[in-house]
């Protein structure tokens, strides 16, 4: 049996407490950064997938710390189901900024926006024309129409509004993708590691938000220099997720579920709900923060 280390971790926290270690991390000088893309191409399931990461590292990359085990510290950051990798900059900054730690920020597969330099996408994502938007899982990839139908689901309607999600055509380029998109995020997972964060010189710390806990989950599995788990807002795996909500979610594996502007009126009211606010100004913070958030949304 090894011997315990000198320092453990509180079991709890005040806030007074949290505040303090923020005011001292605010404190810390800042590193130059570098801050950068890295986008390239995988091959799973006889498809080809983009993938998306950006890097933030000190400009001295001399200045990554090491760990208990003497490699240095990489965080490997996967961010929710309503966003992308901007979701998790300012938290991916302050790591590298504050502590001069590198760190991998990966795109869930398809929602990298690789068409245009800001990475946002476009309009919205349904249209009065009764088309969606739709995945980007390569820079040429196109989701047609014809491709797939808007289902309506109200069975949910009380919590979450009415849900709306594309099937896909069996049969067309994005039934199978839809089929083979799992396959292809482990893929990447593993060759963000190798590229960016690899075995012989890192270990790395995963954290998953919400809907990016089991991915985290899972590379913690299958990247052997997954040294722990970041998590904070985060979520177990799926099965045992439902078990521990009893919020199941069984619909077949060809429909992409869209996030819409009901996912952010259900957040903005769980947390103002006990706030006094009344409805006229939660549909107005919820338009605003959706004016905001639209131009990383497509699916959860």
């Amino acid at each position: 049996m090894s011997a315990k280390t000198a320092w453990e971790p509180p079991a709890t926290l005040s806030r007074a407490e949290v505040l303090a270690l923020y005011g001292e991390v605010a404190a810390m000088p800042n590193q130059p950064l570098r801050i950068y893309e890295d986008i390239f191409r995988i091959e799973a399931l006889a498809m080809d997938w983009d993938i998306g990461v950006v890097l933030y590292e000190p400009e001295n990359l001399s200045n990554i710390p090491t760990g208990p085990d003497g490699a240095k510290i990489g965080v490997f950051l996967l961010h929710g189901g309503v966003s992308d990798y901007k979701s998790l900059d300012r938290v991916a900054r302050a790591l590298a900024e504050k502590f001069g730690i590198k760190v991998a920020s990966m795109t869930f597969t398809g929602r990298f926006y690789f068409l245009d330099p800001t990475r946002d996408w476009p309009g919205d994502v349904e249209n009065p024309d009764g088309t969606a938007r739709t995945p980007l899982w390569t820079k040429e990839t196109r989701i047609t129409r014809d491709q797939y139908e808007i289902v309506q689901d109200a069975s949910k309607r009380e919590s979450y509004g009415t849900l709306l999600s594309l099937a896909a055509r069996e049969g067309t380029e994005f039934y199978y993708r839809m089929a083979a998109w799992p396959v292809a995020f482990e893929a990447a997972l593993k060759e963000t590691a190798r590229r960016h964060l690899p075995q012989e010189e890192f270990s790395i710390y995963i954290h998953g938000h919400s809907t990016g806990g089991p991915f985290a989950m899972l590379a913690s599995q299958r990247i052997a220099n997954v040294a722990g788990i970041l998590g904070y807002g985060t979520s177990p795996f799926g099965t045992m997720y439902s078990q521990t909500t009893g919020d199941r979610w069984d619909a077949p594996f060809n429909c992409l579920r869209l996030r819409t502007w009901r996912d952010t009126a259900r957040y903005l009211h769980e947390g103002l709900k006990h706030k006094g606010i009344g409805l006229p100004m939660l549909m107005e913070l919820t338009f605003e923060r959706w004016e905001m958030e639209k131009a990383a949304q497509l699916q959860g």
